[in-house]
């Protein structure tokens, strides 16, 4: 009996420490199941960082992208600027020379007219009557008037002629100075707008550089977020094969106890429980948690009707004013605002700038080129009147006029209706 009380005592002891360690090791999974899941929840936080941080990024990249375009363009139009300025300079010169040409022309015909009419007229009667005598008849003499008066008429009409052609040659003069005046404003309006794209370019790869940086850094932390689970996983393990090692060898000290018990029945223990031989249970296995995760004037002709209705209804605005951004027919437009608003009278939908407007459409080419077509030169756009006109806002200083649809390079010609 005593001996019995013994063993009873014995399988109490291991059983007691069974459960004992049982508790204090499922208490130490569960710990560190609880920081695993805290590890994963700042794992799954910063993956979604990452995400924000990737698509503010491809935005950044897009813009980029696209200023990057529009700089392109920019650069591009300036050196066919570059170009006309130059044309236009050697036309100028050309003009000035021809203008100096035709004022010495004048000057040298008005003197020789001033001699001619000097030696007629100024000599007196006595010249008359030397080509009174020295006539071989009546007849004669007047013949000989006449050919003098003849000869001041041709004087006078060479000495028009010659006005005429200096006046035209300094309107030419004034006209190609005003254009390359307005080229020069123009010039200065793309370098002002490319030294602003090329800042804000600047800025964005700077953003761009600061977003790639800020993913290094949450790629890092991500990268130690796994780890850091891994290890936690890994130790799970440990802790769980370690556990049923202890529990397997306390259920097989509780047995061997219980088969030294010679009056008691025979039973096993098995995972921290003992179960006797009537099937009873007298004792109970910890259990673990499972671990878990989360994650003006003039009309125009010629064309098609639609075309000449476009071309008319534009050139009622000339003389108004020009307004950089401003798309009003009546209190100022840009070259491009001004367009749009002329197409949009007649229910034609254009884009907004002069760029796209001189890419979409329908291409022509300049010969084939229409009333209603629009002219563009890169950077700027104009309406086609027909007979080598445009009409256009043209600048601050000009306006909303017409022009030579050759002043400067034109680069493409589209039809929108």
């Amino acid at each position: 009996m005593k001996k019995r009380k013994i063993h009873s005592r014995v399988i109490a002891v291991v059983l007691t420490m069974c459960l004992c360690f049982s508790i204090q090791a499922s208490a130490t999974e569960a710990d560190l199941k609880k920081q695993q899941k805290e590890t994963q929840r700042q794992l799954d936080e910063i993956n979604n960082q990452m995400k924000t941080i990737e698509s503010q990024q491809k935005a950044v990249l897009a813009e980029i992208d696209s200023l990057g375009s529009e700089l392109m363009e920019l650069v591009m139009n300036l050196e066919i600027l570059a170009g006309d300025l130059e044309l236009k300079q050697e036309e100028l010169e050309q003009a000035k020379a021809d203008y100096e040409a035709a004022k010495k022309r004048e000057e040298e015909q008005y003197e020789a007219m001033k001699l001619r009419i000097q030696y007629i007229y100024e000599e007196g009667e006595a010249d008359y009557l030397t080509m009174f005598l020295e006539a071989s008849s009546f007849a004669d003499f007047l013949n000989r008037q006449e050919y003098a008066n003849e000869i001041h008429k041709q004087d006078r009409e060479m000495l028009t002629a010659y006005q005429e052609t200096r006046a035209q040659v300094a309107e030419l003069r004034d006209q190609l100075e005003q254009e390359k005046l307005e080229l020069e404003t123009l010039q200065a309006e793309y370098e002002e707008e490319k030294a602003a794209v090329e800042s804000t370019l600047a800025q964005k790869k700077a953003q761009e550089a600061d977003y790639e940086n800020q993913l290094a850094s949450a790629q890092a932390k991500a990268k130690e977020y796994k780890n850091k689970i891994k290890e936690q996983t890994a130790q799970l393990k440990k802790l769980e094969a370690e556990r049923r090692r202890r529990e397997a060898e306390a259920a097989a000290a509780a047995a061997a106890a219980n088969n030294n018990n010679s009056g008691g029945s025979t039973g096993t223990i098995t995972g921290g429980a003992v179960s006797n031989g009537n099937g009873g249970s007298d004792g109970s296995s910890g259990s673990s948690g499972n671990s878990g995760s989360s994650g003006g004037g003039t009309s125009v002709g010629g064309g098609s009707s639609t075309g000449s209705a476009i071309a008319n209804f534009a050139l009622k605005y000339v003389g108004r004013p020009y307004v950089s951004g401003g798309t009003s027919l009546t209190n100022g437009a840009d070259c491009s605002g001004f367009t749009q608003s002329v197409f949009r009278n007649f229910g034609i939908n254009i884009p907004r700038t002069s760029d796209a407007q001189g890419r979409a459409g329908r291409e022509v080419s300049y010969s084939e080129a229409q009333p209603g077509d629009i002219i563009y030169y890169g950077g700027h756009v104009g309406i086609y009147l027909g007979g080598g006109r445009i009409v256009h806002a043209s600048t601050p200083a000009t306006g909303i006029k017409t022009e030579n649809a050759l002043y400067r390079s034109i680069r493409s010609v589209r039809r929108y209706y």
